[in-house]
């Protein structure tokens, strides 16, 4: 008959860029099986800032030393209720799907835009052309820690949004997805 061996407690922390607190704890009999678990949690709770309710970010566990699973970045993701509340009626959705190069990483990012009013196709096309742009203009530059910092604060999509807003007013601009791949 197989030994049974009991279940540990691990804690879950957080990558250093998020300041390696402590984000949960969950069971394991092997700490080898804790490896490549994906954790979900609200932007709001990691950082305390409730305005970024609707930013679920995901950490993968990496390592595991002691008691303790060392995770990292692996995507983010807007909740559906928020796509549901900013895309309204009689304005445009323009969505973007970009495979970005950073320095260290290479991420696929979804972008989602929300114009004033509605606009004519090729409007709506050059806005898309531009987005993608800046986008790799902003972000080709960056490690992933940088943009982590950018997309948490704000500070990204906001120059995006101002180089876009040139061509056509923006209601709305954000990162709606991204992976690690």
């Amino acid at each position: 008959m197989a030994k049974q061996v009991a279940a540990q407690w691990y804690d879950i922390l957080t990558p250093e860029y998020f300041g390696g607190k402590i984000m949960g704890q969950t069971t394991a009999n092997e700490p080898e099986k804790l490896v490549g678990r994906v954790v979900e949690m609200s932007l709001s709770e990691l950082t305390g800032e409730a305005s970024r309710y609707y930013v679920k970010i995901f950490l993968k566990a990496n390592r595991v030393e002691g008691t303790k699973i060392l995770t990292s970045y692996f995507g983010h993701d807007c909740t559906r209720d928020f796509i549901a509340r900013v895309v309204q009626l009689r304005t445009d959705r323009i969505d973007t799907n970009n495979i970005i190069e950073l320095k260290d990483a290479k991420i696929r990012l979804k972008t989602l835009a929300i114009t004033n009013r509605c606009v004519r196709k090729g409007t709506e096309k050059d806005l898309r052309k531009a987005i993608s742009e800046a986008i790799k203009k902003e972000l080709e530059n960056s490690t992933l820690e940088e943009f982590i910092r950018g997309m948490i604060t704000g500070s990204s999509q906001k120059k995006i949004r101002k180089i876009v807003s040139k061509i056509y007013p923006l209601r709305q601009f954000e990162f709606r997805n991204s992976k690690v791949l």
